[in-house]
Order: structure tokens, then C-alpha cells, then sequence
């Protein structure tokens, strides 16, 4: 998938994100791995993933959350950047943050969730809900009965 990072800002401006995961490790530009930021000498310019302004003046950034696709599914932080430097830096200033729900080929979206194809498998109650194509699932709910209770889990 493509352009799943939004910003809105004012135009003619350089923005990159940064991507975290739930430990708080951020990941190298090309998503192959995670690491505290600055292990290994590395600073924002071996995170950073550049978004480029859509059209001439909309002040609209996008940017492509795992275009290599090397980025498990899971839940993680995006930070956006303005770039001040010719190349990012630590001291550049954040913009705004966001979190994406990624199922390792693209985001989860509540559109996706409600608008496409569920199953569920009446022995067991589990509920699979399937991506655009109809055959890649990208949630499955598993319910836990208590005596109480009813509880989806996702998974």
C-alpha cells in the first residue's frame, strides 16, 4: 500500500516521519529493523521517510508507511518532521503524531473493518474479516465466553 501518512501544513516545506513500535524503538528508513534512536551512531537521518507534497500548493503531504515491506503487523507511532537542515536532524521540529494499525500489507482502517467481507465459523464463533480482495484476511476476532461476558479478541 501507499501513502497512508497525512499532513496537512503550509506548502513548499520538507517533511519526513519517523515510525515507532510499541517499545518505543524506531525504525530504520527501510523498515528492516527496530532500535532505540541513536543506536549505532544513527540520528533522524537514518530513520527518516520522506512525504512529498501533493499537487502545486495544497500544503497536503503523504507518505508511504512501509513501502519496502519489511514492517510487521502491529500497531505504531508516526511522527512527522519539518526538515530545517539540508538533511534531517535530532533538532528538527515535530509536527504532529498519529498512530497506524499495520497488518504487515497495509493499514487497518475502520472503513476496511465495516466495508469488507466477514465470515464467521458458527462452531467456534471466530469472525474473520478479509482485505479488498475478498481472500487476505486482515482481522480475526476470537470470542471468549465468561459467565458474564462475551469477549472479541482480536488477533
Amino acid at each position: 500500500m501507499s501513502d497512508e501518512v497525512h499532513i496537512q501544513e503550509l506548502s513548499g516545506k520538507t517533511l519526513y516521519f519517523v515510525r515507532f513500535n510499541s517499545s518505543g524503538q524506531v525504525a530504520l528508513s527501510d523498515g528492516s529493523s527496530f532500535e532505540n534512536w541513536g543506536a549505532s551512531g544513527h540520528d533522524a537521518d537514518d530513520y527518516d521517510v520522506a512525504m512529498a507534497e501533493v499537487g502545486t500548493g495544497s500544503g497536503h503531504y503523504v507518505g508511504s508507511f512501509d513501502a519496502a515491506g519489511n514492517i510487521a503487523a502491529g500497531r505504531y507511532i508516526v511522527v512527522v518532521f519539518l526538515r530545517i537542515f539540508p538533511s534531517p536532524q535530532n533538532g528538527d521540529i515535530a509536527l504532529g503524531s498519529n498512530e497506524i494499525i499495520w497488518t504487515g500489507a497495509g493499514e487497518l482502517t475502520v472503513d476496511k473493518v465495516l466495508a469488507n467481507k466477514a465470515v464467521q465459523t458458527k462452531s467456534t464463533g471466530v469472525i474473520v474479516i478479509y482485505d479488498d480482495d475478498g481472500v487476505t484476511p486482515i482481522l480475526t476476532l476470537t470470542p471468549t465466553d465468561g459467565e458474564s461476558t462475551l469477549t472479541l479478541t482480536p488477533s
